[in-house]
């Protein structure tokens, strides 16, 4: 196999990778979508403790509730005393041009990044005032779209102020801090929920815990619609990827085909032209013992060989100076013995 063919069989196994990549992503992200547009939802009443009674484990594989967030544990903002909540993610993130081989990019260097996390549960509040059923959530830093609805409770950047000197050897240096980014954000007491997972009644309470089928499990202050949208949108931008790879993937395989094909003809005209030749040789040797011995002293010996007969004109110099066998074992691309030139393709020449 050539170089370049080589090449391009790499390029359609990376490429029937990707595709196999993004065909995973592209069906997990449309399974979402399914099943969350599925999830049948629930009342926070007593409807639903009756109808997780009902059924042999009190388990509903997947559903979807909502309700305010609540907690008899809390956590407060580090930067604003009056703001409590039950998720709080701080971060400290500095940002920094750096240098690769003579081009600047931006880059982030996390330096702290801490979520903490108290037990809290959804649960809806009444005309009176007073709480109805409560679901408890249990693993909720593993849920999609969480930590990205969080409260903004704290955003501050701060410039570098280094010198003149410093930053004159940072760039020598190719690293130059531009400042550091800290933020919090935090779930608030009395945010809305919506929770997609799965809902088990354990000693009269209610749990709402990632599904045990591999479905997703999902809390966000979006609407269900919103949730569903997003994972239909992300699927349809996947699919244009995915085709565009399909297409790529045909055309190299096209290619390589066409090209193995055209080696694979080439092959079969060279044996047949070798078997032609080989005949041929054979009666021109006949057809020489039969002839009174001759003074002529013009060579029809092949340049290489000296031994078989000039069986083959090379094209397109036309010199007829090789054998068949010869030209057969010329180094790629081959060119002519005599005139070095290329040899695009050669014929059987049939001398008298």
């Amino acid at each position: 196999m050539s170089d370049s063919l080589r090449g391009f069989v790499v390029g359609l196994t990376v490429d029937a990778g990707l595709a196999l990549i993004l065909y995973y992503f592209y069906k997990r992200s449309k399974r979402a979508a399914n099943e969350i547009q599925k999830a049948e939802r629930y009342g926070l009443d007593r409807d639903l403790i009756w109808k997780l009674r009902e059924l042999p484990d009190q388990t509903i594989p997947y559903g979807c509730i909502e309700g305010i967030t609540a907690s008899t544990r809390m956590l407060r903002s580090h930067y604003e005393d009056d703001i409590q909540g039950v998720i709080r993610n701080i971060a400290l993130i500095e940002h920094k041009s750096k240098r690769n081989n003579g081009i600047w990019s931006d880059v982030q260097n996390v330096i702290r990044d801490v979520v903490d996390a108290v037990p809290f549960y959804l649960h809806k509040v009444q005309k009176d005032g007073s709480n109805d059923v409560r679901v408890h959530i249990t693993e909720a830093k593993s849920a999609g779209f969480l930590l990205d609805d969080l409260t903004v409770t704290y955003d501050n950047y701060k410039s570098d102020q280094a010198g003149l000197i410093q930053r004159g050897m940072d760039r020598i240096f190719g690293e130059v801090i531009k400042g550091m980014h800290e933020y919090e954000k935090m779930l608030v007491l009395g945010t809305p929920l919506l929770g997609i997972g799965q809902l088990k009644l354990e000693n009269d309470k209610i749990i709402m815990s990632p599904p045990e089928n591999g479905s997703r499990f999902i809390l966000t202050t979006q609407t269900k619609e919103e949730v569903v949208k997003h994972f239909s949108s992300q699927s349809n931008i996947i699919k244009i990827f995915l085709g565009i790879t399909c297409v790529i993937g045909v055309g190299l395989a096209t290619y390589i085909i066409k090209k193995w094909y055209t080696k694979w003809q080439s092959r079969k005209r060279i044996e047949r032209m070798a078997q032609e030749a080989q005949n041929a040789r054979m009666a021109s040797r006949a057809a020489a013992n039969n002839r009174e011995p001759s003074n002529n002293s013009d060579s029809q010996e092949c340049v290489i060989c000296l031994t078989n007969p000039r069986e083959v004109i090379l094209l397109n110099c036309g010199h007829i100076c090789v054998c068949i066998d010869c030209v057969q074992a010329l180094p790629r691309p081959m060119k002519c013995p005599v005139c070095r030139q290329n040899v695009e393709r050669f014929l059987n020449a049939y001398m008298a």
